[in-house]
């Protein structure tokens, strides 16, 4: 008994570290080119980078991400890589200007890349074989709740204190998850 509640809790932790991963990948998507657009006085072609960048600093991150992870603790790579994409977060949500908004997005992009497959295999490590595709299943539904969430979130703490604040909630989303 005491195993198998151990193994729902890691299996709610992981979903949850997918969740906060989830969240701020769903918020820079969506979210950039609007910042960019009317906090930082882009045009729309402008704009349109931000979800591109994050796009593409997420691919290289995956790509060359698993060479960093076979060489570090997956606790710390993941700790690691939420930190640096709340520092991301933060720059571009504080940016005085498009380039340094571009290069926030980019480390949140870079940063969050790694987040997701690191934390699905460690709650695939954390149970029996047996229950290892129940366990991901679990934790995915978890964190697929952020495209549920991540939208009302983001507009309302924007409707109520600005873009670059729910930017903000991101970043201090993502150091609670590394410095837990």
């Amino acid at each position: 008994p005491g195993t198998a509640a151990t193994g729902q809790a890691l299996v709610w932790l992981g979903g949850c570290v997918v969740l906060a991963a989830f969240f701020t990948e769903q918020a820079v998507e969506g979210w950039s080119a609007l910042h960019l657009e009317r906090g930082l006085g882009g045009g729309a072609a402008e704009g349109a980078l931000g979800p591109t960048v994050l796009g593409l600093t997420m691919g290289f991150g995956r790509l060359f991400g698993q060479v960093i992870a076979a060489r570090v603790a997956d606790t710390v790579m993941l700790g690691v890589a939420c930190l640096i994409a709340a520092f991301g977060t933060a720059l571009a949500a504080l940016a005085p200007s498009l380039l340094i908004a571009y290069l926030g997005f980019g480390l949140a992009g870079l940063g969050i890349s790694v987040v997701v497959p690191l934390a699905m295999a460690m709650v695939g490590r954390s149970v029996p074989h047996q229950q290892r595709v129940v366990a991901i299943g679990r934790a995915s539904v978890i964190g697929y709740g952020a495209f549920l969430i991540g939208p009302g979130v983001m507009g309302l703490v924007s409707d109520a204190f600005g873009l670059a604040s729910a930017f903000l909630l991101v970043s201090v989303v993502l150091v609670a998850v590394a410095a837990g």
